[in-house]
């Protein structure tokens, strides 16, 4: 079955988990990471692929060297902004 992939998202989320294992000091709770992962999507460019299902982490992983550099600056400054005005404490 085909799907439609932002390989964007699949590596800002494959990237976050290598951050927060790296930095304890960053929020971990669902809330925060979902809001960094947000703010670092919005700042990066979206990486489209139509693919068959199981094809989606060999994809991430051609893309994912070329794109690293990208994606850990935009989430640095995603976790500044998360850092200073958390959502975690409020209730939705």
């Amino acid at each position: 079955m085909f799907q439609l992939v932002n390989v964007m998202e699949v590596l800002v989320s494959q990237v976050i988990e290598e951050v927060i294992k790296s930095d304890k000091t960053i929020c971990n709770c669902r809330r925060c990471r979902l809001d960094m992962s947000a703010i670092a999507l919005n700042n990066l460019p979206t990486k489209y692929v139509v693919t068959v299902q199981g094809e989606v982490l060999h994809r991430t992983s051609v893309l994912r060297n070329q794109c690293k550099v990208d994606i850990i600056r935009a989430l640095t400054e995603a976790i500044k902004i998360v850092r200073k005005n958390p959502h975690h404490s409020r209730e939705d």
